[in-house]
């Protein structure tokens, strides 16, 4: 029966959907990305998905993350309408989706938070959406000191239970893992789900290390072909 479900399954289409339909509004999940193309494929998941069910995906772009990942898909042929995308952008010089918002840098977490929200507001009103948050570790890098991390992760912790949002960090773990103090073991403690992307071979692994996604799947972790994602998405 372990060996059953340590077993590795390669995911198609319709089990990917199902996937991201049980990270539901109020909770907040986590994605660990150590692939060489994982976050890049997180991100055009999410941008499918929202197309797909109709929900409104913003995302707060910190210090010119988005315009990297989306270089990176263009470059692999994938073609993105910018208009899919809802942008808070947070610093930065670069521009990529549909910029509906620029927020100075704040290192004063609580500041920080209260504009984000304020803008998310003006956009989303009482619907639900999915906050996608792209470069959380170059945000915590420069924080620069422990009890600002912990602030940070306090509002972070605050935004469970909020029926209105889809939370979803999508994080660079191996840059998070040189900070002073690595905040990952907390962030993985708030969160309500944790996924860890790697590669394996021309695969991406995906494994589920808290999760809904380990009883649904029956698995430890799944497997998926950039390649058939590409093709789903053409």
């Amino acid at each position: 029966m372990m060996e059953a479900f340590k077993k590795p399954v390669l995911v198609t289409k319709e089990d990917l959907y199902t996937m991201v339909e049980q990270i539901w509004p109020g909770g907040t999940t986590i994605i660990e990305n150590r692939g060489a193309l994982g976050a890049e494929f997180v991100l055009h998941a999410f941008i499918q998905y929202s197309k797909r069910k109709g929900i409104p995906l913003i995302v707060e772009d910190i210090f010119d993350t988005l315009p990297i990942y989306m270089r990176h898909l263009r470059l692999m042929g994938v073609s993105i309408n910018d208009r899919d995308i809802m942008v808070i952008k947070v610093g930065g010089t670069q521009e990529a989706g549909n910029v509906i918002a620029r927020i100075r840098f704040e290192n004063d977490p609580h500041v920080y938070q209260r504009k984000i929200d304020k803008e998310l507001q003006k956009v989303v009103g009482n619907g639900v959406y999915i906050h996608l948050v792209l470069g959380l570790e170059r945000l915590l890098f420069l924080q620069g000191d422990v009890r600002s991390t912990y602030t940070l992760l306090g509002l972070i912790k605050q935004k469970l239970g909020d029926r209105r949002r889809v939370n979803v960090y999508l994080i660079e773990a191996p840059i998070m893992e040189t900070l002073d103090f690595n905040p990952l073991p907390m962030l993985e403690d708030i969160a309500t789900s944790a996924v860890e992307v790697t590669n394996e071979g021309e695969l991406i692994r995906m494994k589920f290390r808290k999760s809904v996604f380990t009883m649904l799947m029956h698995r430890e972790y799944v497997l998926v072909s950039p390649r058939e994602t590409l093709r789903w998405w053409s």
